[in-house]
């Protein structure tokens, strides 16, 4: 069971206020791409990831320790990896499909579906890059 805070309906709303919150649910908080890229970018600066989640106009004690220290650790890990900061990665996009019951998916906002389909292109398109790639290389059989 995880030890993550859950949100409170007036928390919920205020998360959903920032610009960028790409999802939020009582369980959930998803943010933008831009989020992650200004997040890395001050992490480089030397902010703590509670200093940045500050300046990014969240309060640390919302989120709760547990979704701030991971929060952090896959930002960081994603802007060291040869990839860079991307929108969604496929082990988290899994989740997204799976994470979400259809009552919950009825009561997502209209920014919050097309945030998730706009993951799912993402996604796809990871995905058929992918694909061409595995297409273009040469046999090693020959």
């Amino acid at each position: 069971m995880s030890t993550k805070k859950t949100f409170t309906t007036e928390e919920v709303e205020a998360l959903r206020a920032n610009p960028y919150t790409a999802s939020v649910t009582p369980a959930i908080i998803r943010f933008t791409l831009e989020f992650k890229k200004e997040f890395w970018r001050l992490s480089a600066e030397g902010c703590t990831g509670n200093q940045a989640f500050r300046k990014l106009g969240y309060d640390p004690d919302i989120l709760g320790f547990e979704r701030v220290h991971n929060i952090t650790k896959r930002v960081r890990r994603e802007g060291k990896s040869p990839e860079g900061i991307r929108a969604l990665s496929k082990s988290r996009m899994k989740l997204t499909h799976e994470g979400f019951s259809n009552a919950e998916l009825e009561k997502m906002s209209r920014r919050e579906s097309e945030q998730r389909m706009q993951n799912e292109i993402v996604y796809l398109q990871q995905q058929m890059a992918f694909l061409k790639k595995l297409m273009r290389q040469p046999n090693d059989e020959e």
